[in-house]
């Protein structure tokens, strides 16, 4: 099986992006309607601002693949936020490779965002995703290096010849307004984003249902998200809440101890 081409994502090119992400099946439930919404929005934005968020990977001119990415421009860095190739049958066909290879070959090249520079590396997050080939270790083979060492899912690839990539260490700041309620912090660039939020929200309610409960969109919202520092998925009466929401009877223990921590 052969690459037609791999494609920077146009702003025609916004649902197939989505698509990729979404299973069929969960297309029209509301919070994936939502989410859908809410990247279309991050994403005509950010093409807007930056030219290129994403590549998708085309075989007999079906999209198998995709690539994202977004810079952060105070680091000099390129983030992969995604990498994913969601049919089995395309698999362990080169598509991730195709994908990463294009994008390190395209971060090479002069970024007016950068100054007219380069970035100095790309960074990812390698979560994993149930069934399919470890990210991480998909990385690692591509040449990617830890940033820490007992972390094996932080890793990077420097462009700049010699470059180290030092991962920023910083704190939660609550606010004087977070006293007495729950603040969610999403990611728009996923549309994924606000079937977590209702979530995390459902979690939040069974054990306070009383509690007030704001979002924050972190694209849109970006001074709200700065005076914070360091902010998770969820905080709690200003408390940062560090259990992953799936694992519910740990997270909501964490909810309760924040509001009863006054």
């Amino acid at each position: 099986m052969e690459f037609c081409k791999i494609k920077d994502v146009e702003p025609e090119e916004i649902d197939v992006l989505i698509n990729l992400c979404v299973p069929p099946e969960r297309r029209a439930f509301p919070s994936f309607v939502e989410g859908a919404a809410v990247k279309r929005n991050w994403a005509r934005k950010s093409i807007e601002m930056f030219g290129s968020i994403a590549k998708i990977a085309y075989l007999n001119d079906y999209p198998a693949g995709l690539i994202q990415y977004q810079p952060r421009i105070e680091e000099k860095i390129l983030e992969i936020t995604c990498i994913f190739v969601p049919e089995m049958r395309n698999q362990q066909r080169g598509v991730g490779k195709a994908l990463l290879k294009a994008l390190v070959e395209d971060a090479r090249k002069p970024k007016p965002y950068f100054g007219d520079a380069s970035p100095l590396a790309l960074v990812t997050w390698a979560f994993g995703v149930p069934g399919y080939y470890p990210q991480n270790m998909f990385y690692l083979k591509m040449g990617f290096k830890k940033a820490v060492e007992n972390n094996p899912f932080l890793l990077y690839h420097p462009i700049k010849e010699g470059y180290v990539y030092q991962p920023k260490t910083g704190r939660y700041i609550p606010q004087p307004e977070d006293k007495g309620k729950a603040l969610i912090f999403y990611d728009p660039s996923c549309p994924f984003c606000m079937y977590f939020t209702e979530q995390i929200k459902a979690a939040i309610s069974e054990v306070a249902p009383n509690l007030p409960i704001r979002t924050v969109n972190m694209f849109e919202e970006q001074d709200e998200v700065n005076k914070r520092g360091q902010v998770p998925l969820c905080a709690v009466n200003g408390k940062p809440v560090t259990t992953f929401f799936l694992d519910k009877e740990n997270f909501q223990r964490e909810v309760i101890e924040a509001l009863e921590g006054n």
